[in-house]
C-alpha cells in the first residue's frame, strides 16, 4: 500500500512584498511630482528661471507743502499726468521715441535727453515728461502696443501757487542729475525722483522730500519687470511755514515795477524775514515741465537779469546808509562826541577828488544835524578819527564782509576792504583818502541789501541782531512726531550805553521828520531811517538806498530798499519804504508817541527848528 502525501499551504512572508510595494510607491511619487512640476507649476517655474534679480522701485513721495505766515499755500502737490519710459526699450526704438515726442509736441532730442538722464533704470519705468494733457495721455495709452517702452500714469507733482512773487526764494525741482546725486549723498541724503534746485526747495531738501514708497519687483536679466513682490506706502514731506508774508511780497514787486532792485523787511524781535523781494523776477513754474536750452538762455541772457537775486546776492556801494555803521564804530571805539562840531565847506576831499555835500554848505555842524542832513564832510572827518582798524573791527562785528546766515543758498559777502583784501586786489598803499571814502560808504566797499537790513535790526534791538530766517516752523506729516519751531539765534552783538542808542535813534527820527527822508513820513507813526545815494561806475544815476526802523520806540519791522541807478534815496527808495511799512501795519500805524528822552526833544528844538522848505537830496 502506497502513501500519497498531499501538498500543504506555506505562509507568505510580508517582508518579501514590502520591497516591490516601496519601489512602486517611489516611482509613482516621482511620476506625480513630475506631472505637478511640468503641468501644474510649469508657468511659475519658468518665471522663476527667468528671474535674474529683485529690484526695489521707489514710489514718488508727495513733496512737502510750503505756506506763508498766514497759511496761504505757496507750493503744494497736484495730480499731473506723467509719461513714463523704460529706458532700455525706449532707446532701442528711436522711431518710437520720435513718435511719442510728436504726440507730446516737443523736440525728439528733448525727450531723448530726459531718457538718457536715467540709464541706470534699465527697463524699469521712470518719469520723463510731466504735465501731459488728457488728449496726449489717451493717445499714448491707445497706441501702447505700438509704443513699446512708454506708458502714462497720474502722479502727485509739485505745483506753485505763487510764481513770480517768490521765484528767487522758492527755487524749483527737477529729476536728479549726477551732480545732484553727488551733492545730496555727500549730505547723507538718498536722492528722490525729484530734487530741489535753488532757494527753499534746495535748502530744505531733507524736510521736503519725504520718504519714498518702495515696491519690490522681480526682474529678468534685461531688467524687465516680471511681477511685484510687495510694496510700502510713501510718506509725504514736511510742511514748511514761512515767516514771509505773500501780501507784502506782492506789494513790494508792484512798487518795484520799472526798477531793478529789492525790498527786505525783517521782524527785529526774532529775525523772521517778512519780505524778500527782488525785481525783475521769474516764475518757478516754468521749470516744472522742463525748460529748453533756448528758454533758459533767454532768461540767463536777459539784460535785466531776472535770475539774479538782488536782495541777498547783489552787492552795491551803500552810500550814506553806511553812516549808520560809521556812527556805531565811533561809539564802540570811544571817540564819539555828539557835541563836537565840524565845518562843512560843501564838499569833502577824497584824495584829490571833491565829493559834494550840498545840503548845508559853509556851516558848522554837530552829529545830529550832520546825520540828519547826511554831511559827507562830517563823516569823512569822523572816519579819519576812528581809523581804518576800528571801522573794520566794527564791520566784522556787524557781519559786513561775510555772507549772511539766512537759510537760503547763493549769498554774496560783498566787499570789505580789509588789509588782506587790499594787498591782494590793489597795487598801492591804503591812504587817508581811502578811509574818508569808507566813511561815506563809497570806494571799494560793497554791501548787500540784506546786510544793511541786519544793521537796522541791530539798531532796533539796541545791540542785538538775530539770524534772519525764511522758515519759521517745520510741521511733520500727520502722526510722525510733531512740529519744530525755528529758534531765534543771536547773529551779532554790540554793547553800547543806552544814551548812545538814544542819540543814534533820535537822529534817525530826524532824518524822516526834517531831513533827507521827509518823503517817508507816515501820519501817526514815529519812525526813523537813513537815506543813501551811492555813486557807481555803470551809470551817472546813483543807487537809491533807504534803511528804516518802525516804530522807533518799540520796533516791529526793519526795512531796507535798494534801487539800482534810480537816483537819490530820499526821492525814490524812501517813499517805497513808507508804503511798505504802512502796508505791514495794515494802514493802522501805532498812535504817534512823544519820545521819552528829553535829550531828543532838546536836540530837535535846538538844531532843527528852522528848516528849508525844499527837500534835501540824498
Amino acid at each position: 500500500m502506497s502513501v500519497i502525501h498531499a501538498p500543504t499551504d506555506r505562509a507568505i512572508d510580508a517582508r518579501l512584498l514590502a520591497l516591490p510595494f516601496a519601489v512602486t510607491a517611489v516611482i509613482a511619487g516621482y511620476m506625480v511630482r513630475m506631472w505637478f512640476l511640468q503641468i501644474v507649476q510649469a508657468s511659475e517655474l519658468q518665471e522663476r528661471a527667468e528671474v535674474s534679480s529683485i529690484a526695489v522701485v521707489k514710489k514718488l513721495a508727495p513733496r512737502g507743502r510750503i505756506v506763508d505766515r498766514a497759511g496761504r499755500l505757496l507750493a503744494g502737490v497736484e495730480p499731473r499726468i506723467t509719461v513714463l519710459a523704460r529706458p532700455r526699450t525706449a532707446m532701442a526704438n528711436p522711431a518710437v521715441v520720435d513718435r511719442v515726442a510728436a504726440i507730446l509736441q516737443i523736440e525728439p532730442q528733448a525727450l531723448k535727453k530726459a531718457i538718457r538722464l536715467v540709464p541706470q533704470a534699465g527697463d524699469l519705468a521712470v518719469p520723463v515728461y510731466i504735465g501731459a494733457d488728457v488728449a496726449m495721455a489717451s493717445k499714448i495709452a491707445e497706441l501702447s502696443d505700438e509704443l513699446p517702452g512708454f506708458s502714462v500714469e497720474t502722479q502727485g507733482m509739485r505745483s506753485y501757487s505763487a510764481g513770480p512773487e517768490l521765484g528767487h526764494i522758492m527755487g524749483y525741482v527737477r529729476p536728479p542729475r549726477d551732480d545732484d546725486n553727488k551733492r545730496l549723498k555727500a549730505q547723507g541724503i538718498d536722492p528722490a525722483q525729484y530734487v530741489g534746485l535753488q532757494g527753499i526747495e534746495r535748502q530744505y531738501e531733507r524736510d521736503l522730500m519725504g520718504r519714498p514708497g518702495t515696491e519690490k519687483v522681480a526682474v529678468d536679466a534685461r531688467r524687465k519687470a516680471i511681477r511685484s513682490l510687495g510694496s510700502d506706502e510713501a510718506v509725504a514731506g514736511s510742511t514748511l511755514v514761512l515767516s514771509l508774508d505773500l501780501r507784502l511780497q506782492r506789494t513790494a514787486l508792484g512798487l518795484l515795477q520799472g526798477h531793478k532792485g529789492s525790498v527786505v523787511m525783517i521782524d527785529p524781535n526774532d529775525g523772521g524775514v517778512l519780505c524778500l523781494a527782488s525785481n525783475p523776477t521769474f516764475d518757478s513754474s516754468v521749470f516744472l515741465k522742463g525748460i529748453s536750452k533756448d528758454e533758459y538762455a533767454a532768461l540767463a541772457e536777459d539784460e535785466s537779469r531776472p535770475l539774479f537775486f538782488r536782495a541777498v546776492s547783489g552787492a552795491y556801494a551803500p552810500g550814506s546808509t553806511f553812516k549808520l555803521v560809521i556812527t556805531l564804530a565811533a561809539m564802540s571805539s570811544g571817540v564819539f562826541d555828539p557835541n563836537e562840531s565840524v565845518y562843512c565847506p560843501g564838499y569833502v576831499l577824497v584824495g584829490r577828488k571833491k565829493v559834494a555835500c550840498k545840503n548845508h554848505p559853509n556851516e558848522t555842524v554837530a552829529f545830529d544835524r550832520a546825520f540828519t542832513k547826511s554831511c559827507n564832510a562830517y563823516f569823512g572827518q569822523l572816519a579819519r578819527k576812528i581809523g581804518r582798524e576800528n571801522i573794520l573791527k566794527t564791520c566784522d562785528a556787524l557781519g559786513i564782509g561775510r555772507p549772511s546766515e539766512i537759510d537760503l543758498p547763493s549769498q554774496s559777502r560783498g566787499v570789505l576792504p580789509t588789509v588782506d583784501w587790499w594787498a591782494k586786489h590793489r597795487d598801492r598803499r591804503w591812504s587817508l583818502g581811502d578811509t574818508v571814502n569808507l566813511g561815506i560808504g563809497q570806494g571799494e566797499l560793497t554791501t548787500t541789501p540784506l546786510q544793511m537790513a541786519e544793521v537796522g535790526a541791530l539798531i532796533a534791538n539796541r545791540g542785538v541782531c538775530y539770524r534772519p530766517h525764511i522758515v519759521r516752523a517745520v510741521k511733520d506729516p500727520e502722526g510722525s512726531g510733531g512740529n519744530r519751531l525755528v529758534p531765534a539765534e543771536v547773529l551779532s552783538r554790540l554793547d553800547l550805553p543806552a544814551h548812545q542808542w538814544d542819540t543814534l535813534t533820535s537822529a534817525m527820527v530826524h532824518v524822516i521828520e526834517v531831513g533827507t527822508a521827509r518823503t517817508a513820513q507816515i501820519g501817526g507813526l514815529l519812525w526813523g531811517g537813513k537815506t543813501g545815494s551811492a555813486e557807481n561806475l555803470k551809470d551817472h544815476n546813483t543807487h537809491s538806498w533807504f534803511v528804516g526802523v518802525a516804530p522807533i520806540e518799540s520796533p516791529k519791522v526793519v526795512i531796507c530798499v535798494m534801487l539800482e541807478n534810480a537816483g537819490h534815496g530820499g526821492d525814490v527808495a524812501a517813499p517805497i519804504a513808507a508804503k511798505m511799512v504802512r502796508e505791514y501795519l495794515n494802514g493802522k500805524a501805532a498812535p504817534r508817541v512823544e519820545v521819552q528822552s528829553s535829550r531828543m526833544r532838546d536836540s530837535a528844538a535846538s538844531t532843527l527848528d528852522a528848516e528849508p522848505e525844499s527837500p534835501d537830496r540824498e
